[in-house]
């Protein structure tokens, strides 16, 4: 009986220690958390998505994996729930046997399927996430487990967002303009209608509402040639008259357009790009790889960079259509020179503020209380498109240079640039500010 008793011991402490290790195996790393978001980029650029609605399906595949490995990893990473506008029923599912990277990677696939076209890109990651961890020994028990603790997650989140008014969007009135002067009219060489003008309906992440941020007046709109207006939109001018070949450079470089169109006669082909919070997402991509981050702390870059810029967007779109001001290319045409064009396409939205300027302001504060004030990289996101690589001393270098790029590339007024990079920056903080409370 004492011989069978010692037995059954030694085989219960053998499987525990066995299932310890498994649990404690790490299959997962950097690397992988990496590729799950190059398919998001990969995706969402294959849709040609705009930037407004890529910079949601971001933040949210980057929330749910986040989310996950921070309620299974509790010490490692501050939790976010309470802090998201509408999320506070969230529910930590009960958890026992699971991966917490695999289940964290696979509630992102899961959500970034959720928000797609091409499905079979998460398909085939999510394929692979499982693939991956059998092969390193995980068992098909632990692999089940943890793809079941991350359909927990993923329902609330599903639900969640469904509630965020995009789906409400899509059915409001389109956009017509005024055709006044001094408002947003649609600009060469497409004339799209407007883009997103309801955006700032959508729930931010964070911040109370699209309005936080107190903008700077514009100048009254006049064609006086001594006004404080007719001069604003002369300097955009005068600057395309002088520019160089670094300029151009620059201005390429931070173009960012999703669906750049090129007409030849009556043939118009598309080329499509990174959005502008996808190219820093690609930049986040390569400093965690120059740092060799560890998984939490590129698991913190992503989803703290993604969130910030969904929510300066939506900032900054609440005051494009406040504003609803005209763009330098039709003031331009009009009142100062017929044959004059910008050297970037003009986006098909009003002009004030800049929203890549919001955008890159917000990703630059973040990834500085990550990485630090002065942290010098290169960024060869571009070379993919023929570009070359650029190099900076810090990532507000880089936001600054993409104020500068709109300026130089004709499609926005110097305030509009200097005052989105400000607002971005100020909206980026407040989430700091708040996630810290």
């Amino acid at each position: 009986m004492k011989t069978r008793l010692l037995l059954l011991i030694i085989a219960l402490t053998v499987f525990s220690c066995k299932k310890d290790s498994e649990e404690a195996t790490v299959i997962f790393d950097r690397n992988d958390l990496s590729s799950a978001n190059t398919v998001l980029l990969e995706s969402v650029m294959e849709d040609a998505f705009t930037p407004p609605v890529a910079s949601r399906i971001y933040a949210y595949s980057h929330l749910a994996h986040y989310i996950t490995l921070q309620s299974i990893l509790n010490d490692s990473l501050p939790e976010v729930t309470s802090k998201l506008n509408g999320l506070d029923n969230f529910k930590v599912p009960e958890k026992s046997d699971v991966n917490p990277e695999l289940s964290a990677l696979l509630a992102f696939s899961t959500i970034g399927k959720k928000l797609i076209y091409s499905e079979q890109y998460f398909d085939e990651l999510t394929l692979n996430l499982k693939s991956q961890a059998k092969e390193n020994g995980l068992s098909e028990e632990l692999i089940k487990s943890s793809e079941a603790y991350a359909s927990e997650i993923t329902k609330q989140l599903s639900a969640w967002i469904d509630k965020d008014m995009y789906i409400e969007t899509r059915t409001y009135p389109r956009f017509t303009s005024t055709k006044k002067p001094e408002n947003w009219r649609e600009t060469p060489p497409d004339y799209a209608t407007a883009l997103e003008p309801y955006w700032d309906n959508i729930r931010p992440l964070v911040i109370d509402s699209a309005n936080v941020y107190k903008y700077k007046p514009l100048p009254t709109y006049s064609t006086d040639k001594n006004s404080e207006f007719y001069k604003m939109v002369k300097e955009v001018y005068e600057e395309s008259l002088s520019t160089t070949e670094e300029k151009g450079k620059i201005a390429w470089f931070w173009d960012c357009n999703p669906i750049l169109t090129i007409h030849k006669g009556h043939m118009v082909t598309t080329i499509h790009k990174f959005t502008p919070p996808g190219h820093w997402l690609n930049i986040v991509n390569q400093i965690t790889e120059k740092e060799n981050s560890d998984y939490v702390t590129t698991t913190k870059a992503y989803t703290l960079t993604s969130m910030a810029m969904f929510d300066a967007i939506i900032g900054a779109w609440h005051v494009k259509y406040k504003t609803d001001l005209v763009r330098p290319i039709t003031y331009i045409q009009e009142y100062i020179d017929p044959d004059w064009e910008s050297i970037l396409q003009t986006p098909s939205f009003p002009e004030y503020t800049s929203g890549h300027s919001a955008t890159s302001a917000s990703a630059a504060e973040m990834l500085t209380s990550i990485f630090g004030d002065n942290y010098a990289f290169t960024d060869n996101t571009q070379m993919r498109f023929d570009l070359e690589e650029r190099s900076f001393n810090s990532f507000k270098e880089a936001a600054n240079q993409v104020n500068l790029s709109r300026f130089y590339g004709g499609i926005h007024y110097m305030q509009g640039v200097e005052e989105g990079g400000k607002q971005g920056a100020y909206i980026a903080n407040l989430i700091l500010k708040k996630l810290q409370q």
